[in-house]
């Protein structure tokens, strides 16, 4: 099986020097060197058993096709030694020749016959051998590519199943490589040459063994030449692709980074006049890929054109011995065409070696990130994500809107100091609380963990009873979720309301009723193509205000009993975020709400009203009582002219 050219290996599973997850705070470069064996057994670590058990049984018949490799050339030596007997005119056939054209049964046959007849069965055999090879690559390559796509959606499940802060651990360029490119790297590029250098490996051995039987010298002579050629190209040439490799493996992300980057801050850097930076910056990651991939292309190469010469030189040097020290011209032609014939198929065999030694080489240094990752989910929970489909409606009748906080107390990884420090609210279904205060006081934690994207460290979240994640998982839609800045998918409107839904399986009548409660469902009618409205990457092709009613118009499509909105109202002007707030108004008694507001405007009427400051509850209340009792907050509410 040939390998896969490792220039492309080392392109497309790239990587820069941008650090690996924070929490490991490592980059490429920081991994000590794997070996081969370490890489090869994490790569086999991420197939299922029976696949291993199938991939086993495709070496092993890459294995056995090197039987056919060994008659071929034997057959070849044959016919030389009898077209070499018949120009000699030497009378008759050396013994060995003989003998093993009366085993075959052939001796009546004339001796034109019979060279021309062994001669088209050699060459049958090695044709054979290359179309069964040819069949079997295919079946291997296809095989490999379907386990990438395999493990790749597996990773992807449990990777996208862990909480929130392990998740953001990783940047979005990290992630993308080590849940595609990574895996790639790891499956068709490393257990690909790995399985290459298996049959060529047993290739030699088989050849060799046969040709020690028939001269054990000039079978030592040749090992010891093609040997030290062969492991004196491996290893100039195997530093300096791995090298390369990781130069390029340092680069693919790096790029993904860059031009991230750029499109996020496009606005930024347009005033500040600085949209050359991502751009020269680009340019340095490209060009310095650019030549890493050119050398490595030609380090690939270069083998060849060291074994070829070692080839014709030993084949002149091996002539010029037999026919000087051999009385026989027969059996010196005869040793000659088979140690020819074995160079013409072993010199190939070697470069495929080395390819794949140097591809299996640099894939494991590729495939790091996403062994790292595999090791970072072992032993980790996987949570159920197959909730694509809405539970029935008796069954979501079940759903208690009651939130309850117990004493919770929250201290982000890394930190010394609680985010949150013994919290404890509760909510009545159908009633609705507002949490202010100052930037950092830890209002967007509680509402993390009443989402259940965060566990508490210590107390109790409960939505309807039970946690979070089990509420979620059991009546999924009866909660709903508005961010402050809402992530919008590329595609249309229909797709960014029923976000995670399948096509097929969203009621259209529905998510008019959404985006009429959410104020933009006329916008859409009058304007635009309704429902196929494309909205861009990122909702660029909308206003800020029009986003965020979108993602209102998101969470308020399931219809919720529980709504979480984080400053929902922020990017609208004062007339919508009015219409916003009496839609939030009606749902009062059915809908419980939870709203995070700097603009206090928006949450005078609430039920009830707390107010953070440094992770702690300082006050609870109306929106009256909590100025007559917190006079911080009721020095915000003075300068906010109410």
């Amino acid at each position: 099986m040939a390998p896969p050219n490792d220039a492309t290996v080392g392109a497309s599973a790239s990587r820069t020097s941008a650090p690996l997850p924070a929490h490991g705070g490592k980059s490429v470069q920081d991994f000590e060197p794997p070996s081969n064996i370490s890489a090869i057994r994490d790569a086999l670590g991420l197939l299922p058993t029976t696949q291993r058990r199938r991939l086993i049984f495709a070496t092993l018949a890459q294995i056995s096709l090197s039987v056919l490799d060994l008659l071929g050339i034997l057959l070849i030596g044959l016919v030389a030694s009898i077209a070499a007997w018949q120009v000699a005119s030497s009378g008759e056939l050396p013994s060995t020749v003989n003998d093993i054209v009366l085993r075959l049964g052939l001796e009546d046959q004339s001796v034109t016959r019979l060279s021309i007849g062994l001669a088209v069965l050699a060459v049958a055999i090695l044709v054979s051998k290359t179309l069964l090879q040819s069949v079997l690559t295919r079946f291997l390559f296809r095989f490999l590519a379907n386990q990438q796509a395999t493990v790749s959606a597996d990773l992807a499940r449990r990777f996208l199943s862990q909480p929130l802060m392990f998740v953001q651990q990783w940047t979005t360029s990290e992630a993308t490589y080590a849940l595609g490119m990574g895996v790639g790297a790891a499956t068709v590029a490393l257990l690909g040459a790995t399985i290459t250098i298996i049959a060529e490996v047993s290739l030699f051995v088989i050849v060799l063994f046969t040709l020690f039987l028939l001269d054990p010298w000039v079978t030592l002579a040749s090992i010891v030449i093609f040997g030290f050629a062969a492991f004196g190209t491996y290893r100039l040439l195997s530093t300096r692709t791995a090298r390369n490799t990781q130069r390029v493996t340092e680069g693919s992300i790096g790029t993904l980074s860059a031009i991230s980057q750029a499109l996020h801050t496009y606005r930024e850097t347009f005033i500040l006049h600085r949209r050359s930076f991502y751009a020269e910056r680009y340019s340095e990651i490209v060009g310095s890929m650019a030549k890493a991939s050119a050398s490595n292309a030609f380090l690939m190469e270069a083998p060849k054109f060291i074994l070829e010469s070692v080839l014709y030189i030993s084949i002149l040097l091996l002539g010029l011995t037999q026919f000087l020290i051999n009385d026989s011209f027969v059996a010196a032609a005869g040793t000659i065409a088979i140690f020819l014939a074995a160079g013409t198929r072993l010199v190939p065999a070697v470069l495929r070696l080395q390819g794949a030694t140097i591809t299996a080489r640099n894939a494991a240094v590729a495939s790091q990130p996403t062994f790292y990752m595999v090791r970072e989910l072992d032993g980790r929970d996987l949570e159920r994500t197959d909730e694509l489909s809405l539970r029935p409606e008796a069954e979501l009748r079940t759903f208690v809107p009651e939130l309850s906080v117990e004493d919770v107390t929250y201290t982000y990884p890394g930190e010394t100091s609680p985010a949150l420090k013994a919290i404890s609210f509760h909510a009545p279904p159908g009633t609705s609380i507002a949490l202010v205060g100052s930037t950092g006081a830890g209002k967007s934690t509680l509402a993390d963990l009443i989402l259940g994207v965060l566990d508490p460290d210590e107390g109790r979240v409960s939505l309807s009873g039970i946690e979070p994640k089990k509420a979620v998982a059991r009546w999924p839609g009866s909660i709903g979720y508005v961010p402050q800045a809402v992530a919008l998918i590329p595609g249309n409107v229909r797709e960014n309301v029923a976000l995670g839904l399948p096509p097929e399986s969203v009621d259209d009548q529905a998510v008019w009723e959404a985006l009429e409660r959410a104020r933009i469902a006329d916008f859409l009618r009058s304007a635009r193509q309704g429902l196929d409205t494309s909205i861009g990457e990122r909702g660029i092709r909308l206003s800020g205000g029009q986003r965020q009613r979108l993602g209102i118009a998101r969470a308020l499509f399931s219809k919720p009993k529980i709504l979480v909105l984080d400053e929902a109202t922020s990017a609208l002007d004062a007339d919508t975020e009015f219409a916003i707030v009496e839609t939030l108004n009606d749902l009062e008694g059915d809908v419980t709400t939870v709203t995070i507001a700097h603009r206090l405007a928006t949450v005078r009427t609430v039920d009830q009203v707390l107010y953070l400051q440094q992770g702690v509850i300082r006050g609870s209340g109306t929106f009256d009582e909590l100025r007559s009792s917190v006079p911080d907050f009721d020095r915000q509410a003075s300068l906010s002219g109410l």
